[in-house]
């Protein structure tokens, strides 16, 4: 008899893990899925290189890229400020 008690609760505890690996499965597909809704295409080929490239409008419109010199330098003058 407790050869069966054991069998049981082997296959009771298999069952419990296919459960749980199966929930955990299906919750991390759809968390993945409404992340990736979000995700779109961009609307230009970044591989074209051409020069007389018109700017894209919508909310980045007039976004002005910053060397990044200019932004080194700004960094390094105020770690390196003397009048703190």
């Amino acid at each position: 008899m407790k050869i069966r008690v054991n069998l049981w609760l082997t296959i009771l505890l298999f069952l419990m893990m296919l459960l749980a690996g199966t929930a955990s499965s299906y919750i991390g597909y759809f968390m993945g899925a409404e992340a990736l809704k979000v995700v779109t295409q961009p609307d230009v080929n970044s591989s074209d290189k051409t020069l007389n490239q018109e700017p894209l409008g919508g909310k980045h419109k007039g976004l002005k890229i910053i060397k990044e010199e200019d932004i080194l330098q700004k960094v390094y003058n105020l770690v390196n400020d003397k009048n703190r």
